[in-house]
């Protein structure tokens, strides 16, 4: 009979532990590891992520932290290396040898890091890239073949969205419609759920069954559910920055432009609205494929609900605020928000029906 996993400890003093285990992992003479590296970079570049990621189990973690910073480093390239059309293909081209096994083209690209306008901490992770990819190599194969396949899919559709708005006017809306604005989700974020279900199977040796099969099916709206609500929070920074994810054929039906979306108005209230609405609908499905994951698997099961339960609430706070999305920032859940939110989960994250209680849309 299978045993039941012990849930995670869950306080701040989780990033302490984790900086402790990095030090031991730091070789001989202060060198430090590719492991120590990755462990360091994480909490620079996604502190609620690091946190998130103590959920899972050890062998499932390490190969979880290498897949989320080599998808950071293709994001990097997508949002924070702007160029020429052709000089962004190229970056896109490099790191697709790199991840293929190409060493030189890794190096070449951690070079070319030094030069990258991104924060200091998104470009050291393009600059560890032979990093990365040496603890890829070092995961058992199916994990590896997971990571690297996911990272494939990220890095091919953004190369082809930022060549293409590299070639366009600053401000111009990113995605044409909204099936395109579906199919940019599965690129950044479905493709991340997918991975993510592979890697559970492959640590915890499940069977690839019909149950493997409907988990696969719902996988890619879990990361859509999150890639939604994150381009409705960073409506306010995308647009101070000349980036618009609202489709242009949604801002063609009111006749404005994205300048527009910065500006107190009914037509930006009703868009993000809609948006919204998309998010909700995909959170909702976060409970049936968590329902397909075993009730004794809690760590796992928390590490997709923490991230779902944070998306509804800060999309609650958001569509309550009169004045977003021309607010000027993100909204943001308080810590102790964050806290409570996860805590409430701890004991009841085995029960299909408690989760679902959790998950419950406003008003459900």
């Amino acid at each position: 009979m299978e045993g039941r996993e012990k849930p995670p400890e869950y306080s701040e003093r989780l990033m302490a532990r984790e900086e402790g285990n990095r030090e031991e992992l730091t070789a001989a003479g202060g060198v430090e590891t590719d492991a120590a590296r990755g462990i360091r970079l994480l909490p620079r570049v996604s502190r609620t992520f690091a946190i998130n990621i103590r959920t899972l189990a050890a062998p499932m973690r390490s190969s979880v932290r290498v897949a989320y910073l080599l998808c950071r480093a293709a994001d990097t390239l997508e949002d924070a290396w702007p160029g020429p059309p052709d000089v962004v293909a190229a970056r896109f081209d490099t790191l697709l040898e790199a991840i293929a096994g190409d060493s030189h083209a890794a190096a070449r690209l951690a070079a070319e890091a030094a030069g990258c306008p991104a924060p200091a901490a998104e470009a050291e992770v393009v600059a560890s890239l032979p990093a990365l990819l040496r603890l890829l190599d070092a995961l058992p194969p199916a994990q590896t073949e997971a990571v690297r396949d996911c990272v494939v899919t990220m890095a091919t559709g953004m190369r082809r969205h930022a060549v293409r708005a590299a070639s366009r006017p600053a401000g111009a809306p990113y995605l044409e419609d909204t099936a395109e604005l579906h199919t940019y989700c599965h690129i950044v974020a479905g493709c991340v759920g997918e991975m993510l279900t592979r890697l559970h199977a492959a640590v915890h040796a499940l069977p690839h069954d019909a149950q493997f099969e409907s988990r696969m099916r719902l996988a890619p709206r879990v990361g859509e559910a999150l890639q939604l609500t994150n381009i409705l929070l960073d409506w306010p920074a995308d647009l101070t920055r000349g980036r618009c994810h609202l489709p242009a054929t949604w801002l063609a039906v009111h006749a404005v432009d994205a300048g527009a979306l910065a500006d107190h108005s009914a037509v930006a209230r009703e868009l993000a609205l809609r948006l919204g609405g998309l998010a909700h609908a995909a959170l909702d499905e976060v409970a049936d494929y968590l329902d397909l994951v075993p009730p004794s698997h809690v760590r796992y099961r928390l590490f997709v609900l923490w991230p779902a339960l944070w998306a509804r609430a800060s999309l609650r706070v958001a569509l309550a605020d009169p004045g977003f999305p021309t607010s000027g920032s993100r909204p943001r859940l308080s810590r102790g928000a964050l806290w409570a939110s996860a805590a409430s989960s701890l004991l009841v994250a085995g029960s299909h029906r408690a989760v679902r209680r959790l998950l419950a849309a406003p008003g459900a």
